[in-house]
C-alpha cells in the first residue's frame, strides 16, 4: 500500500529534498578504537625471515608483524582490497620478496594481486580470469610465472605471472570449487586439487587430470593438503569429515578421527618432530602418534583458519582465528597466547551509552566476544569485559544495561551481568530504552513484546500479528507488524495501517521512520501526514543524540541527520557504508560499528561557513493517508 501525500511539514519536505541530493561533510579523519581482533584468513612467513609474518583477513586489510607475529600493522595503505577476503598469500619460492594474494568477493567475483614490498602495494594479475571466487594459490618452485589457482569453476594456470590465465580443469566439469592446491616440490608437474568433494590430481602439469578418491567419502570438501617434512609423498588433507592421509600423493587415503570432537578442519601443520597440528572450528587439536588419537590443546572457542611455522623456527606456531586476530606458541604448540595489537577488523554490531561509559558489542570474535566498557568515548577500554552470546541490540538507562542476544536478554545491574529469564533462552532481536530512570524499557523477539515493570517482565500484546520492529517515540511504543502500525500506551492499543507492507521503524529524532522494500516516509505525530522521501535506506540507526539523532545507510552512502537543519548530511566514510552496523553520538564524537573494520570514532560534521537559507513558502494540496 502506497500512500498519497500532502505538504503539511515543511522540516520533512526539506529533509526528502535533502536526502535526494545531500552536500557532503567535509572530509573526516576517523579513528579505530584500541580494540584488537580480526578475522584471519591467511598466514604467511617470509622464507627468509621467520620474524616477518603477513595476515589477510576477510575485511580485505593485510597486515605486516617483524617479530613473529606479536605485534601488527597495516602493511601498506589501510584496507586494500575493500569488500574483497584475503583467502590465501603464499611467498614466491623463486623470488623471496614476491607475495601472492588469492581473494575472493562477499558476493561471488575474485581476483589474484601480487607485492614485491611486502604489502605495501598491490598489481593486479588476473589476465583471462572469470569474475568468480579465487579461494586459493599455488606457485610452482623453480618454474618463474607459473602459478596454480583454484576457482569456483576448476584450476586455472599462469606461465606470465598472471597477465594471462587458462582454465586446466575444462573437460572435467566436475572440479568445482578448489579450496586446496599442493604441488610436489620433487616433482613440480605434478599438482593436487582439493575440491568440494574430493581431490584430482594432475602429473603433466595441469594438462590432464583424474580422480583420485580410494578411501576419501564422498562430500568430502578438501580444505588444505599439507606435505610431511622429510617424508615425499606423503600428504594431509582436512576436509568437512575430520583428516585423512596419503603417504603416495592421493593414491590411498586413509581417514583419521579419534579424538576429534570436531569434525570441520579447515587447516593442518606436520612439525619436524612428527607432531601432528588440526585447527578446526572448535580448537586446536594435537597427535604425537601419527594421528591415530588426538587431543584438544586451546579452548573450544577459537575457530581457527590457519596454522603456520617456520621451519627454522619450529617452536613458533602462529594460529590465524575468526575474529580473535592471532595466536602464538613459543613451545612449539603446548601454550597459546593472543597477539592481535594492532588488528581492528572485529565485527562490533550494537553501542550503547550511559553517563561516564560507552558498551560496544563485539560479536564472532571467539574468546573476546561480549561487551567491552570505555570510560573515555572509545578512547580506551576495560580489559576485562562480559562474555554473552552474540549481541544484536544494546540499551542504557541510568547504569542499567540491556543486551539483546541470539540467547535470550541480559541485564547488567551494577557489575554483573545476569539472563533474564521471563523471556527464556531464546532470540531477542531488538531492546529499546527511555534514558530517564523510570522510563519505558522494552525487549522485542520475533514473535511477542515485554516491557519491564517495577519487579518483572511482562507481556505486551498487539491486537493482532507479530511484531517486527519496535520504536520508542514521544512517549509511546509504536510497533509495526508488517501490515498495521501499533501506537501503545496507557489508553490501549490503536492501531492504523502502514505506508507500505514489511517496512520496519526508527525514531529519527521528533520524527518517526518508517522505512522497508517499497520507499521510506517520515512523520512528525500520531496525526500527522507520512512524507516519502526520494530514496529509501537500507538501514537506520538510532545514535542518541539530541540534534544528530539518526544515521542511514542508502545505497553506498551514508547520511548523518541533522534535526537541528532538517537535511541529511553525507558523511564520508573510510569503511564500505554497506558495512556499517552501528552509531551513536558519546562524548561529541561520532562513533560508528562495523562487520569487519573495528570501532570508529570521528568527529561530528561541522556546520557550514554561511548561514542556512530561509526556507522559501511551500504549498500544496491533496489527501493522505492519516496514519
Amino acid at each position: 500500500m502506497k500512500p498519497r501525500r500532502r505538504v503539511t511539514d515543511l522540516p520533512l519536505l526539506l529533509l526528502a529534498a535533502a536526502l535526494a541530493a545531500a552536500p557532503a561533510a567535509a572530509a573526516a579523519e576517523w579513528q579505530t578504537a584500541p580494540l584488537f581482533g580480526a578475522d584471519v584468513r591467511a598466514l604467511a612467513i617470509h622464507p627468509e625471515d621467520p620474524d616477518l609474518v603477513l595476515a589477510g583477513t576477510s575485511a580485505g586489510q593485510v597486515y605486516r608483524s617483524r617479530d613473529g607475529g606479536v605485534t601488527w600493522a597495516d602493511a601498506g595503505p589501510h584496507l586494500p582490497f575493500p569488500g574483497w577476503v584475503v583467502g590465501a598469500l603464499r611467498f614466491d619460492p623463486n623470488r623471496p620478496e614476491r607475495v601472492w594474494a588469492a581473494l575472493w568477493g562477499m558476493w561471488g567475483s575474485g581476483h589474484v594481486a601480487w607485492s614485491d614490498d611486502l604489502g605495501g602495494t598491490w598489481v593486479a594479475a588476473a589476465g583471462g580470469l572469470p569474475n568468480e571466487p579465487v579461494y586459493t594459490l599455488e606457485v610452482v618452485p623453480g618454474k618463474e610465472g607459473w602459478l596454480y589457482a583454484g576457482t569456483l569453476s576448476g584450476v586455472w594456470g599462469t606461465r606470465d605471472d598472471g597477465a594471462t590465465w587458462r582454465r586446466l580443469t575444462g573437460e572435467l566439469p566436475e572440479i568445482q570449487k578448489v579450496t586446496s592446491l599442493h604441488v610436489d616440490p620433487l616433482r613440480p608437474a605434478t599438482v593436487l586439487a582439493g575440491t568440494w568433494r574430493r581431490a584430482y590430481r594432475s602429473d603433466d602439469a595441469g594438462r590432464s587430470w583424474r580422480g583420485v578418491f580410494e578411501g576419501m567419502v564422498l562430500d568430502s570438501e578438501v580444505f588444505s593438503l599439507t606435505p610431511v617434512p622429510g617424508r615425499p609423498g606423503e600428504l594431509w588433507a582436512t576436509t568437512c569429515g575430520w583428516v585423512y592421509r596419503t603417504p603416495d600423493l592421493g593414491g590411498t587415503w586413509q581417514r583419521f578421527k579419534e579424538g576429534l570432537d570436531e569434525r570441520r578442519t579447515p587447516s593442518f601443520a606436520a612439525l619436524p618432530d612428527g607432531r601432528l597440528l588440526a585447527g578446526t572450528v572448535g580448537g586446536l587439536y594435537q597427535s604425537a602418534d601419527g594421528g591415530a588419537a588426538w587431543r584438544r590443546v586451546t579452548g573450544p572457542e577459537l575457530s581457527i583458519h590457519t596454522v603456520v611455522y617456520h621451519p627454522r623456527r619450529p617452536e613458533r606456531v602462529l594460529l590465524g582465528t575468526e575474529g580473535s586476530g592471532v595466536w602464538v606458541s613459543v613451545d612449539g604448540a603446548a601454550t597459546f597466547r593472543r597477539a592481535a595489537r594492532g588488528m581492528t577488523n572485529l565485527r562490533v554490531t550494537a553501542l550503547a551509552a550511559g553517563p561516564g561509559e560507552l558498551l560496544a558489542a563485539v560479536n564472532h570474535a571467539g574468546p573476546v566476544s561480549g561487551i567491552h566498557r570505555s570510560t573515555d568515548g572509545g578512547r580506551s577500554f576495560e580489559p576485562d569485559f562480559a562474555p554473552l552470546p552474540t549481541v544484536l541490540d544494546l540499551a542504557v538507562q541510568e547504569g542499567r544495561a540491556w543486551a539483546a542476544t541470539e540467547r535470550g536478554l541480559w541485564e547488567r545491574s551494577g557489575a554483573e551481568w545476569r539472563q533474564v529469564k521471563e523471556l527464556g533462552d531464546g532470540r531477542v532481536e531488538q531492546v529499546l530504552a527511555e534514558p530517564l530512570a523510570g522510563g519505558l524499557v522494552v525487549a522485542r523477539t520475533a514473535e511477542r513484546l515485554f516491557e519491564r515493570t517495577e519487579t518483572k517482565w511482562v507481556e505486551k500484546r498487539l491486537q493482532q500479528g507479530a511484531p517486527r520492529s519496535a520504536a520508542l517515540h514521544a512517549g509511546d511504543l509504536w510497533v509495526s507488524d508488517g501490515a498495521l502500525l501499533h501506537q501503545l500506551n496507557r489508553a490501549g492499543n490503536h492501531s492504523t495501517t502502514t505506508p507500505s507492507a514489511g517496512g520496519k521503524l526508527a525514531a529519527l529524532g521528533d520524527r518517526l521512520l518508517y522505512w522497508g522494500p517499497y520507499g521510506a516516509w517520515a512523520r512528525a505525530g500520531e496525526d500527522a501526514l507520512w512524507v516519502e522521501l526520494p530514496t529509501k535506506p537500507s538501514r537506520v540507526f538510532p545514535t542518541g543524540d539530541a540534534r544528530f539523532p539518526a544515521l542511514l545507510v542508502a545505497g553506498d552512502k551514508a547520511f548523518l541527520y541533522d534535526r537541528q537543519r532538517a537535511t541529511l548530511r553525507k558523511l564520508p566514510l573510510s569503511v564500505p557504508a554497506q558495512h556499517l552496523a552501528a552509531a551513536l553520538v558519546e562524548a561529541g564524537r561520532l562513533v560508528l560499528g562495523t562487520q569487519g573494520h573495528g570501532l570508529l570514532l570521528g568527529d561530528l560534521p561541522a556546520d557550514p561557513a554561511e548561514p542556512a537559507p530561509e526556507p522559501a513558502p511551500v504549498g500544496g494540496s491533496g489527501t493522505g493517508n492519516d496514519g
